[in-house]
């Protein structure tokens, strides 16, 4: 069976790519910018392909180039777009656009033109990534967040609409892995709001991932792979 990951350049999107590979599947990545690390990929025989989200006529390559497998069974939909809230509002908007083609567009075009392909195979299914903060929105970052809860609301309205054929389901992440730029003053201020005190790494959100793969009476369904900080921001 084939699984699609959407944003596999770096960090999680490239380990689901590694973690499916190792468990017997074949994986169409796709990746907005070249990145040397896409050679290890190539190799273990991820098929890669270029697809900025932003761009709905890039998104259209990305479903052209499923089109020529009828094998596909899985949709990670991983990609995601974020930076610093601009300071001036027509900055401001064009954030919003972008995040909302990332989050909330893009995952649309692909749901909707390949479902007829997932609808081929027992136990299909699409798993959307959001943010445990789209229940507890943070001001500064309101672009960004109602893009994500608004992956959420599209991930359970999927979820009705596809059933009983394809399952549904979102998986939300909190303090897994730190960025480069976040320094220790900050990352010990997460980890001292997260009950479990430490960061979780990529592991737990591929356990998260095989669970909802195998279950196959899970649907509409989220869950939250945060080390419990979300009872810290919620």
């Amino acid at each position: 069976m084939r699984a699609l990951v959407t944003g596999c350049g770096r960090r999680l999107g490239f380990y689901l790519c590694e973690q499916l590979v190792a468990a017997g599947w074949q994986v169409t990545g796709s990746y907005r910018s070249e990145r040397p690390e896409l050679a290890h990929l190539r190799a273990l025989g991820v098929e890669l392909v270029q697809a900025d989200f932003a761009q709905a006529a890039e998104v259209e390559r990305l479903i052209g180039a499923l089109s020529a497998h009828d094998d596909l069974a899985l949709i990670i939909h991983n990609a995601s777009a974020f930076e610093p809230e601009a300071s001036e509002p027509a900055a401001q908007l064009a954030q919003f656009e972008l995040f909302y083609r990332v989050h909330m567009a893009a995952p649309f075009q692909l749901n909707r033109a390949l479902a007829p392909r997932l609808v081929r195979h027992d136990n299909a299914s699409i798993i959307h990534i959001t943010d445990i903060y789209i229940h507890a929105p943070a001001p500064q970052f309101a672009a960004y967040v109602a893009t994500k809860a608004g992956a959420h609301s599209l991930a359970m309205s999927f979820a009705r609409e596809l059933a009983p054929a394809v399952r549904v389901n979102t998986i939300e992440p909190g303090p897994i892995l730190f960025l480069d730029e976040h320094g220790d003053a900050w990352r010990q201020q997460v980890l001292a709001r997260t009950p479990l005190a430490r960061e979780g790494g990529l592991e737990p959100i591929w356990q998260a991932v095989t669970l909802l793969m195998t279950n196959d009476y899970m649907t509409g369904a989220s869950i939250r792979v945060d080390g419990g900080r979300a009872l810290a921001v919620i």
